[in-house]
């Protein structure tokens, strides 16, 4: 997650079995986490504290899904979920 948000960001990323808190600092939050093959989805949401500006993005296995949020409280939500015969959506 990056950009600009001058009275925070309240992220929240993981998986369907491991739920985590994120701290935005000087601009980005980055983590990574072991791929489980039993895992439903990977994701990562990040809301707003009243304004700014960011982008957030997961990557698994090569692929990558990307959200945007800008404003107020609004959300940036990035989910990739695990596919029927193997991969990620």
């Amino acid at each position: 997650m990056w950009g600009t948000a001058p009275n925070g960001v309240d992220i929240t990323y993981g998986s369907d079995s491991d739920n985590r808190k994120g701290t935005f600092k000087n601009g980005a939050f980055e983590a990574s986490l072991p791929l489980t093959e039993k895992a439903l989805y990977f994701s990562v949401m990040g809301q707003l504290s009243g304004g700014g500006d960011i982008n957030c993005s997961v990557t698994v296995d090569g692929k990558t899904k990307k959200g945007h949020a800008s404003g107020d409280y609004n959300i940036c939500d990035a989910q990739l979920n695990s596919g029927l015969l193997g991969g990620w959506d």
